[in-house]
């Protein structure tokens, strides 16, 4: 069973997905992998910041086709992950504004991606070495939706729509450093980690540079959490966005593309549209 559900609206159906469809995590106290993003290679796990210095906020670059070129990939990640090819997608007009949970009806998100001047999308995943025994010992699943529009003004209103939708939804804003032009982080802790009674916790960092807006998604322990890895994550996609980390096509996982209407209906407590 496929989730086609986007990151900044809907909740994650893992009892149903069998945790390979969503990404989250954090570090703090747990033995850790080297290269992951927001830990350190040590046994203790203590987090540390990968990237703590801001880029020029201001810089707004118009950046092309395709938005894979603004993701991440598994050599940004090293060794302690895995793809999820399932989950990985390049995103139209169409299909994202017929994505369950989105907009209110899929004609109301083709007008809305239309007059933002919508040039495509891209949602990846990875899963942690390990999976739930990681995630219970402080590793964590990633997901990345990096979309792209014909003007800054463009992504600007999706920026602003996205965050209007996480406002009114269950998740709760915290604080976090900057990322890009503007960014939010928002924090959700709802249901356990499957085969345990430990809470899980999902951090979004939701962020615009120039005409991309890019949402970043961390699922894991609550007890592990923090925004650190999260952050770290979109700073690498910031740092493609403004050409000071390489940029590389991803290989096509797969000639699918999900059908929203195949989408499952999302469980646990977070099912109110932007809860997830």
């Amino acid at each position: 069973m496929a989730r086609w559900l986007p990151l900044a609206f809907c909740a994650c159906a893992l009892s149903a997905l069998g945790f390979a469809a969503v990404s989250c995590g954090g570090s703090s106290g747990a033995k850790t992998i080297s290269g992951t993003p927001g830990t350190t290679a040590t046994a203790s796990g203590s987090g540390s910041a990968a990237n703590t210095t801001p880029d020029d906020p201001k810089a707004a670059p118009i950046l092309k086709a395709p938005a894979s070129l603004y993701s991440i990939n598994l050599d940004d990640l090293g060794t302690a992950f895995f793809t999820d090819i399932s989950q990985t997608y390049v995103l139209t007009l169409d299909s994202y504004a017929a994505a369950q949970g989105a907009f209110s009806s899929a004609t109301e998100g083709k007008k809305d991606l239309t007059d933002w001047g919508y040039l495509g999308g891209y949602e990846t995943a990875y899963i942690p070495e390990g999976r739930e025994t990681a995630v219970l010992q402080g590793q964590y699943y990633i997901t990345i939706e990096s979309h792209l529009f014909k003007s800054e003004a463009g992504a600007k209103q999706a920026y602003d729509y996205f965050n209007a939708k996480l406002k009114s939804s269950v998740s709760t804003l915290v604080s976090g450093p900057q990322v890009g032009n503007e960014s939010a982080v928002w924090k959700l802790v709802s249901g356990n980690i499957p085969t345990s009674t430990t809470p899980a916790a999902y951090h979004r960092l939701i962020f615009r540079r120039g005409n991309l807006v890019s949402i970043v998604l961390t699922f894991g322990a609550d007890p592990f959490m923090t925004t650190q890895p999260v952050h770290d994550l979109a700073v690498i996609v910031d740092q493609k966005a403004l050409g000071k980390k390489a940029v590389v096509e991803p290989t096509p996982t797969s000639n699918f593309t999900p059908n929203p209407a195949d989408a499952p209906t999302p469980s646990g407590t977070a099912a109110t549209g932007a809860g997830h």
